[in-house]
């Protein structure tokens, strides 16, 4: 027997969307697919499904489209690498420590800001440095 299209439908969406997900998966989910719209240079990708609108407002109101500045942002890095050690959810906000790095450059403990949106998590705020108290808690956690 075969599923309607309408059970069909909703198995999708349900997929797409993350349904069952954590809130602290989907932050996940969204923070590896920056990474990997970052090291593949996938502008579209990092404009329409990873950035957050207050972000993208922040970069019009200065005078830059997001498609010409994620292009410099992504020529500014080569290989670059992003792991995340810890991530914070509070309500519609969220935050991922990561230790990032690219080749050329020395590797950095950044936050990386996240917002939940209608259209589900995006990233408001990149790479501020992780602070003191986000460094101990991820280094006492560390092996």
């Amino acid at each position: 027997m075969r599923p309607t299209s309408g059970i069909v439908i909703v198995v999708l969406s349900c997929a797409l969307a993350g349904c069952g997900a954590s809130a602290r998966e989907e932050v996940q989910a969204k923070v590896q697919q920056f990474a990997k719209a970052t090291a593949s240079g996938d502008y579209q990708a990092l404009c329409e499904q990873v950035l957050a609108p207050s972000l993208l407002q922040r970069l019009s109101s200065a005078g830059l489209g997001c498609e010409p500045a994620m292009k410099i942002f992504v020529q500014s890095v080569q290989d670059p690498t992003l792991s995340v050690t810890r991530i914070k959810v509070t309500g519609k906000r969220a935050s991922a420590v990561a230790l990032t790095a690219a080749r050329g450059q020395r590797a950095a403990l950044d936050t990386i800001e996240l917002i939940d949106t209608q259209n589900g998590w995006r990233v408001s705020s990149l790479g501020s440095p992780a602070k003191a108290d986000q460094r101990s808690a991820s280094e006492a956690s560390s092996p």
